[in-house]
């Protein structure tokens, strides 16, 4: 028998599991047995005659910030990264979060940002580069703090260090390469003025209180946690996203990996969709990060490929024609309390918009809905369009919703919207993305331009209806990412 065999059939070792799980959240070992037991064996190549009743006893003695702990933990987690890693996110935090943040903080002049997990610093180090190579003016004499943590001791001594193979910076803009690194034989070292924001410590992010103000880890504009949630199982998840959503300051950002999105951050906070990537938003006090009627929204995501259909279209009904007179832009109860996006040539200057009013989790008239039914918050959707057909915001979540689950007519719904409001600018922008997932270029191009102009003669602070605290000016940038300089 060889010693991983002898350690998976020790009886001791399913308290080991157990241990180690509690301990650093690592529920992705709670299937792997055999990949537990062989990194169990490389701690004890070097102690052939400790048993593991005697390293149980030794990992309980020292705690997870012990040395033999911490070595464990090291053969335990993934080090695998590299800089601009996923570059579409850290596109629209340059073109959306980043632009918000210097706004509302302009009195403050503070930026604090936490690369959460962040392995051994690449993601953190982006970060900086990203900041002093796109917004340098814009953070003149500003207190800027970008905080990198891991479990990981060992990866947190090599991100100190800021020096890295080939691996970590490959893909890399030879420009870049030469303005941030500096080459140092076969290694890449960050050149200090991209070193001068960020700081590194060792942070367990299942067992560490949050917020942790001494550590910098409150109050916070940015949260990045990216592909770290993976390895925990639900109630380790959950309860991270509730203390993630506690450290950031009303409407800040948080960024996670395309594997960790769904109904659990949705509840929380409010998806707001970029070319390549969706980013997630903390709603401001009073405001619910779920579109009411009904309670659930979908986290609309951007699909990688304009040209692969993810799933069959449903038949569309016709449009109207163009001939085809308008209905009376009549407002139900529920319309009337909330702003819309208005923009017409025929104005010199916009009136003012009414600032959105919080919407209730479960309106008056609206069915309640469970977390996470979906098929109930379908068909409680349906049912508001049947008895509001006049209401365009109805449609618009109807269609939010049927793009979502991948059932219905989405396209039709955020049709009716138009046809119903035909500023409605945010309808104008899901229409182009539905458009745009199922490979039809020309209509989404066309309705991209349609939400553009309406938003166009409106003030940049201005907010969105519909859009869980977005700004015209975030609205904007979202758009121009889909034209990437080939308009005006």
């Amino acid at each position: 028998m060889n010693r991983i065999d002898a350690i998976l059939r020790d009886p001791v070792f399913p308290r080991i599991k157990a241990a180690v799980i509690g301990a650093t959240g690592l529920a992705y070992y709670a299937d792997k047995d055999a990949a537990l037991a062989e990194r169990i064996n490389r701690r004890l190549s070097d102690k052939p005659t400790l048993g593991l009743a005697a390293y149980l006893a030794q990992l309980a003695g020292e705690g997870p910030t012990g040395p033999e702990y911490q070595a464990l933990i090291n053969e335990l987690t993934v080090g695998e990264t590299f800089f601009f890693r996923y570059a579409e996110q850290f596109e629209a935090l340059c073109a959306v979060a980043i632009p918000e943040c210097l706004r509302r903080n302009r009195e403050s002049r503070l930026l604090r940002i936490w690369s959460a997990g962040c392995s051994i610093g690449p993601e953190a180090y982006t970060l900086e580069i990203l900041l002093k190579r796109h917004f340098a003016d814009q953070l003149r004499d500003w207190q800027v703090s970008i905080v990198g943590t891991d479990l990981n001791a060992s990866f947190i001594e090599t991100a100190r260090r800021g020096v890295y193979g080939n691996w970590a910076v490959r893909g890399l803009d030879p420009a870049v390469l030469g303005e941030c690194f500096d080459r140092q034989g076969d290694l890449w070292a960050v050149k200090p003025r991209f070193r001068e924001w960020t700081s590194f410590s060792v942070f367990n992010l299942v067992d560490g209180p949050l917020p942790n103000y001494p550590r910098g880890l409150g109050a916070l504009d940015v949260v990045l946690c990216r592909n770290v949630m993976i390895y925990f199982d639900e109630p380790t998840r959950t309860r991270l996203l509730e203390n993630l959503h506690q450290v950031l300051v009303p409407n800040g950002w948080l960024v996670v990996g395309h594997a960790e999105t769904g109904q659990q951050v949705n509840s929380l906070f409010t998806p707001v969709p970029v070319p390549g990537a969706t980013i997630y938003r903390k709603p401001r006090p009073g405001c619910a990060p779920a579109a009411a009627l009904p309670a659930y929204t979908p986290s609309i995501a951007v699909e990688p490929s304009p040209t692969v259909e993810s799933r069959p279209v449903e038949p569309k009904p016709a449009e109207p024609k163009a001939t085809e007179p308008k209905p009376a832009r009549k407002r139900s109860t529920a319309t009337e309390s909330v702003a819309r996006l208005r923009a017409t040539a025929a104005k010199p200057a916009p009136a003012p918009l009414p600032t959105p009013q919080p919407q209730p989790a479960s309106p008056a008239g609206s069915p309640a809905v469970a977390d996470g039914d979906r098929a109930a918050a379908l068909d409680a959707c349906i049912a508001l369009a049947e008895r509001n057909r006049l209401d365009p915001v109805v449609h618009f979540r109807l269609g939010l919703l049927e793009e979502e689950l991948g059932v219905g007519d989405p396209i039709a719904a955020f049709k009716r919207a138009l046809y119903l409001d035909s500023d409605f600018a945010l309808a104008d922008y899901h229409l182009a993305l539905a458009y745009w997932r199922r490979g039809k270029l020309a209509p989404a191009q066309r309705h991209f331009r349609n939400a553009r102009a309406t938003v166009a003669a409106h003030d940049a602070t201005e907010l969105v209806a519909e859009g869980g605290g977005l700004t015209v000016a975030e609205l904007r940038s979202m758009i121009d990412l889909w034209f990437s300089g080939e308009e005006p």
